[in-house]
């Protein structure tokens, strides 16, 4: 059934999109996006490539390069996407299908009052996150400015002007973010090329290793790449909602996670593995490329953190049901930017990977609601008369949580890979719990 026999789109719009507002204008947070608002699957897809572009990956990519050699490094990069792509297209299809956001399918999934919680979950790991990210991009910032000008400026300006440019482009929705990514992915990979270009020829052969690395295992490099885009994995329907259709989603997730991304990371690993420097910014500006490496800098920090700062907002904005979606991000720029400021980000980030286990699990619940069990037929209106509270859906979280942590500290493993383990349990305990009758309105 397609969303427009399901009838939902020409269904009146709830009361918590009243306050005056259009639609369009908070960006269908709390609705379909309608089919003539969807674009081609390059557009998803450029998006995404845009938010594995930043400097967690140059770091990650360079340490897994110098540890195993490229030899071993590309293999691990592609199994590691083989199953981000995998994952990847079950949610995209989830979003694709019902032109939902991510945090509206877990309300279908949880209740309307029971996704209340989880939904806040995943705004804290990623407002958090924003905030991380905007401390070490001002970090590097004021490195990289220095070099190239021999200037200093105040620790401040790098953290308010990078957050009220990634605010600018997030206010303006997906529509916006879209244009930034269709601009900005050419060049930022044009510079990871050209850095990899001038460093190739200190690489003797496929096995070099260098200092880079820290002697990680093979199975670790795998379940390093998974981690490092797996909550990325569980909001793809932010941004597959907007796809033509299935077909779409499921390419552009393919030319995303399948083929650029490791790549970016091949690409990213090159200059660490010749140079035994971790971070790529610090070896281009080593290499002569100065003004070259300010802008992928700020390219990718700026493509990538505004996807944070817009699906944080999504998510919000199913809780705080009577605020603009601008609002919410600028609130969430706010408290991002006091976050980078209070330079915690050592102790933050063990708080946000504690947060990130509970994560992956919420993706396999929902998959399974949307595309098994109500066979994508979410209509939004008929919600309301729904139970507020999915428990089984809680009961399924939970094991997943207790897995993935079971597992993070080295007591049980099903595959080696934290998330994977939890998105396993949480899937089989939801299948086995959730009958079909229960999932859908009352009959």
């Amino acid at each position: 059934m397609t969303i427009e026999e399901s009838g939902i789109l020409n269904a009146d719009p709830p009361l918590q999109d009243g306050v005056g507002s259009s639609l369009d204008q908070d960006d269908y947070s709390r609705n379909p996006v309608p089919q003539e608002k969807t674009l081609s699957g390059i557009h998803i897809a450029m998006v995404v490539i845009g938010g594995t572009i930043g400097i967690p990956v140059y770091l990650m990519s360079a340490n897994i390069g110098g540890s195993l050699g490229l030899s071993k490094a590309i293999p691990a990069f592609s199994l590691g996407c083989l199953i981000l792509g995998l994952l990847g297209a079950l949610t995209s299809l989830s979003g694709a299908k019902t032109h939902l956001s991510t945090y509206m399918l877990v309300e279908f999934a949880f209740g309307r009052v029971g996704a209340r919680v989880v939904n806040f979950v995943i705004a804290l790991s990623l407002i958090g996150w924003y905030g991380v990210t905007m401390n070490v991009f001002a970090q590097a910032m004021d490195v990289t400015i220095l070099d190239i000008s021999g200037q200093s400026f105040p620790f401040s300006v790098y953290i308010i002007g990078g957050s009220l440019l990634m605010c600018a482009v997030t206010v303006s929705g997906f529509k916006g973010i879209d244009t930034l990514a269709m601009l900005l992915v050419p060049f930022m990979l044009f510079f990871l090329i050209y850095a990899a270009y001038l460093s190739s020829g200190k690489i003797t052969s496929w096995d070099m290793t260098s200092s880079a690395g820290t002697g990680i295992s093979f199975s670790e490099a795998v379940s390093a790449v998974i981690g490092s885009y797996i909550v990325g994995v569980v909001i793809q329907p932010d941004y597959s909602r907007f796809a033509k259709n299935s077909r779409h989603a499921l390419w552009s997730v393919f030319v995303a996670l399948g083929l650029s991304f490791p790549v970016v990371m091949v690409l990213s690993a090159i200059p660490g593995i010749a140079t035994g420097e971790q971070d790529l910014v610090k070896i281009m500006i080593a290499l002569g490329i100065g003004i070259p490496a300010f802008l992928l800098l700020l390219l990718g920090s700026w493509s990538s953190n505004v996807l944070s700062l817009y699906s944080s907002a999504l998510s919000l904005a199913t809780i705080f049901t009577r605020v603009h979606l601008w609002q919410i991000i600028a609130a969430i720029g706010v408290i991002g930017t006091a976050i980078a400021f209070l330079d915690i980000q050592d102790y933050l980030v063990k708080f946000l990977l504690l947060l990130s286990i509970s994560i992956p699990p919420v993706a396999s619940i929902y998959v399974m609601e949307t595309l098994v069990l109500r066979k994508s037929q979410c209509d939004v209106v008929k919600l309301a008369k729904e139970s507020p509270v999915n428990y089984v859906a809680f009961l399924a979280w939970g094991s997943g949580i207790g897995m993935g942590l079971l597992a993070e500290n080295g007591i049980f493993s099903i595959s080696s890979i934290a998330a994977i383990d939890a998105i396993i349990v949480s899937s089989a305990c939801y299948k086995l719990f959730a009958r079909p009758d229960t999932a859908l309105p009352h009959h």
